[in-house]
């Protein structure tokens, strides 16, 4: 994401992110009302952005927050949408889900309506822009064929036959009317997402419910570390909502952090957690605690320096991610294998992305020495 705004603003929004978390003195409650026109609209706009507009209505409530009476219905009126979107975005998700289970397919619900939920005081905190589903493995393309069938298109082609239901993250699926669905496989694309014990995320369920119909997710501990992949792992500046997830999840929903940190180092991913917890504290401004002093005090080791740069370097990108992820590929076989589907995809996947296998091999051999640059 881009940065919404002067450095008020966005000291404003970390304020927003925060809130519930800690009680707030008479001295910290922050006044909309004596924003400027254009202040009001930049800070308007990263409440959007970073979909924190559950949060600021909820501010308004509690008093953390004050606002003139045309701020205040701004406000209401965005949240009234959030959450007319949330019911829609969970209609379909009752029906595909409905669909996968009928296939025999063990689907678990991730990240926006799971998290909304479960970890949430009242659903309605908690504002989200699609459905994000997870399958195993061996079912990754029996389930991209029930969303076809549905009217949903891929936006990007499999890289070539087998690869999804191997080595890749999951797919993107879009239907006419605009709703989103993101298909996984794992949890994070490149090495961080082949590490996983993936199994893992099926043997521990947790359940909630949407309209009398019990939905299967990942456990808590599960759903901590996904948040932390989400936030450490995907945009170059986390959403605040990201962030929040992170500090929800420690602070008041008792994650057991300690046991999380043992998963973490069983999937070689410690330094995800890391930097999550430290992106998130270091933003929101949250009081130091054990959680906060073992992500400051933490050394990753060699392996997890050299992954965690495909993510965040200068020069990151899917590509320099995916390429990156052949370290983590077990065996020489697989390795090769790895290695001859991006080099050599299907027609199709070289359609969406490149214009011809030239130019694919240069991309991606470009890829491959960035990420070894970066090691």
């Amino acid at each position: 994401m881009t940065s919404v705004g002067s450095a008020e603003q966005i000291s404003m929004l970390d304020f927003v992110a925060g809130v519930g978390l800690r009680a707030h003195s008479e001295e910290e409650i922050r006044h909309l009302e004596q924003m400027s026109e254009a202040e009001w609209a930049e800070f308007h706009r990263g409440l959007l952005l970073e979909r924190l507009v559950p949060l600021a209505s909820y501010a308004l409530d509690n008093g953390s927050l004050t606002a003139s009476e045309l701020q205040r219905t701004e406000i209401t009126q965005d949240h009234a949408r959030a959450m007319s979107l949330a019911v829609v975005l969970e209609r379909r998700l009752l029906e595909v889900y409905s669909e996968m289970s009928l296939a025999g397919i063990d689907v678990r619900v991730l990240k926006g309506s799971a998290v909304a939920h479960l970890d949430y005081p009242d659903p309605s905190w908690r504002a989200f822009g699609d459905v994000d589903l997870l399958v195993p493995a061996d079912t990754f393309d029996a389930a991209s064929e029930i969303l076809t069938a549905a009217g949903a298109r891929r936006r990007f082609a499999e890289v070539s036959k087998g690869f999804d239901s191997r080595f890749g993250k999951g797919a993107c699926f879009s239907y006419e009317d605009g709703l989103q669905i993101d298909l996984h496989r794992t949890l994070s694309a490149g090495p961080f997402g082949l590490t996983l014990d993936l199994d893992s995320l099926f043997r521990d369920v947790e359940e909630f419910e949407i309209g009398g119909v019990m939905l299967r997710t990942i456990s808590r501990q599960h759903r901590f570390l996904h948040a932390c992949f989400h936030a450490a792992l995907g945009d170059v500046s986390p959403r605040l909502v990201a962030l929040r997830d992170i500090a929800e999840m420690l602070l008041a929903n008792q994650v057991n952090f300690r046991d999380a940190v043992v998963t973490a180092r069983a999937w070689r991913a410690e330094v995800v957690i890391a930097r999550a917890i430290s992106l998130a504290w270091q933003r929101i401004d949250l009081p130091p605690n054990d959680a906060y002093a073992w992500a400051n005090s933490y050394s990753p080791s060699g392996y997890e320096e050299r992954a965690l740069r495909a993510y965040t370097s200068e020069n990151r990108s899917y590509a320099t991610q995916v390429a990156a992820g052949v370290t983590a590929v077990h065996g020489i076989a697989g390795k090769l294998a790895y290695m001859r589907a991006l080099l050599l995809p299907s027609r199709q996947h070289i359609s969406g992305r490149d214009s011809s296998y030239w130019a694919r091999l240069r991309r991606g051999a470009g890829a491959l020495r960035e990420s070894r640059s970066s090691q």
